[in-house]
């Protein structure tokens, strides 16, 4: 009867183990996870087009009437869903800004009909 309750008692603290280390493991991944920005409001401007054919921040050549965007922190090659005016395009990051807000690029704004010589109000997600 002893061996029995030991044994018992053995198993249980083992899957007590078990549940702990796999509880915490999954824990340690979920922090790894980015976490899914809620979409903000932001005000969008769009690049002149004196910049087409320079080089970007991030390496690439810069295309008026690509679809690309400059964010102040953004990094380099992250995918941000900019939304206006119930039209939603995915642009990548490829420039930074010295703005509160986000640069498009000429053929991101025109397709998501942002005005190419003003400021508009886009939500963002990333």
């Amino acid at each position: 009867m002893t061996t029995t309750n030991s044994a018992l008692f053995a198993t249980e603290n083992a899957t007590t183990t078990l549940m702990k280390t796999t509880r915490t493991l999954l824990s340690f991944f979920l922090l790894l996870q980015p976490l899914s920005a809620h979409a903000r409001t932001v005000k969008a401007t769009v690049y002149d087009s004196w910049f087409h054919g320079r080089i970007a921040y991030c390496g690439q050549t810069y295309q008026h009437w690509g679809v690309s965007a400059a964010h102040p922190w953004l990094p380099c090659g992250t995918k941000v869903r900019v939304s206006h005016k119930g039209r939603s395009l995915v642009v990548p990051i490829t420039d930074r800004c010295a703005c509160n807000s986000i640069d498009l690029s000429a053929g991101a704004a025109h397709r998501l009909g942002v005005p190419l010589d003003g400021i508009a109000s886009v939500q963002i997600s990333y």
